[in-house]
């Protein structure tokens, strides 16, 4: 499955590291490893004082994305 990420979410999925590329078609097992580890990155980086910062709703735009 190909997923047209855009520029803000390449950038972070490009930040995070993948051993794929993220503009060709994608397997369920890519899609799984995105899924977990920007879903470990958002609860690294995405919360502060229990709120959801700009990081936080990227990642959740991205998992939006692939679900």
């Amino acid at each position: 499955m190909k997923i047209d990420f855009d520029n803000k979410q390449m950038d972070l999925l490009n930040k995070i590291g993948f051993p794929f590329s993220l503009s060709e078609d994608l397997s369920d097992d890519d899609i799984l490893l995105i899924d977990e580890k920007v879903s470990e990155y958002f609860q690294l980086n995405g919360i502060d004082n229990d709120r959801v910062n700009d990081i936080g709703f990227l990642c959740e735009s991205i998992i939006d994305c692939i679900s």
